[in-house]
């Protein structure tokens, strides 16, 4: 029970997006959000829905399954955009990531003996880039507890439109969560909401885009898309909180895909078995220099 009134005082449950009090009654209609460890989401490994049968001989898996690091105890992939990482409202099983990555280790069990592949961290659908993947519920508390001390380096490229009024900077803001009947999460900047922070560097810049690396600091939901439209840089594709004109612009151009121009480039921490420090990166997609070109 303490567990749960800590929980509420520090604001890992909310009600409608803000910090409640431990008295506080819920009334109808009211949306109660309880952020807790992925690990803590399966209470024992998890059962073969037969979704990832057969999964390995679909172009979906081809295309889409990126290994770009793998050892006894993690793996890491590169994540293409438009791929959902886990299955949710509206994403069923057999269409995400992570059973890309289940059916891959079904298919090598000489490596991968017992393992039940459990998400570290997560990476917005459309967004591409490093994600990170530990084999059992052991590794990733292990892993979690580096992100609750800040000790994993998460950087991300974008390109954003405009130029920001300082070539480097730090965006340090409180966000908040509501829920939209046709757009679904959406994040603000709230007095009331969780603290969140990124830095941010101009890489090169053109007269109308700015190529951005970002390190995120904490984790909250669309953090980096927000904080670029709190500042008047939106990401370049950001359909939620961009500039629809502006992208309308760029992607008249031919070449120029319709995408989130946003992409996890660099991931650093140490290994949660041995300690040694791993920092893992993968080149930016050809179509960022394109869009850069134009």
């Amino acid at each position: 029970m303490s567990d749960i009134y800590k929980m509420i005082r520090t604001g890992f449950v909310r009600v409608n997006g803000k910090k409640v009090k431990e008295n506080h009654r819920l009334v109808e209609g009211d949306v109660l959000e309880i952020r807790i460890d992925e690990s803590e989401l399966a209470a024992g490994k998890s059962e073969d829905t037969g979704a990832q049968i057969g999964l390995e001989k679909t172009d979906f898996y081809r295309r889409n399954l990126k290994i770009i690091y793998e050892d006894e105890a993690i793996l890491a992939c590169d994540k293409p955009p438009h791929l959902v990482v886990h299955p949710g409202t509206n994403h069923v099983s057999g269409a995400t990531l992570i059973d890309l990555v289940k059916c891959y280790i079904a298919l090598h069990p000489e490596k991968n003996k017992d393992a039940d592949p459990v998400l570290v961290h997560r990476l917005d659908r459309d967004t591409s880039g490093i994600i990170l993947i530990a084999k059992n519920k052991g590794v990733v508390r292990i892993l979690h507890e580096g992100l609750r001390g800040h000790e994993m380096t998460k950087q991300y490229v974008a390109l954003c439109h405009g130029k920001p009024k300082t070539a480097k900077g730090i965006v340090e803001v409180n966000l908040a969560k509501t829920l939209e009947v046709n757009a679904g999460t959406k994040m603000s900047v709230e007095e009331e909401g969780m603290l969140s922070k990124t830095a941010f560097t101009v890489i090169e810049s053109t007269s109308h885009i700015s190529k951005m690396k970002l390190e995120l600091f904490t984790g909250r939901t669309h953090q980096i898309r927000v904080h670029m439209a709190h500042i008047g840089c939106p990401v370049l594709g950001d359909v939620r909180y961009g500039n629809p004109a502006l992208d309308a612009e760029m992607f008249k151009h031919a070449g120029i895909n319709k995408r989130l121009y946003l992409h996890a480039c660099l991931l650093s921490f140490e290994h949660p078995l041995h300690g040694k420090n791993i920092t893992i990166t993968v080149p930016l997609p050809d179509e960022f220099s394109k869009a850069m070109a134009v």
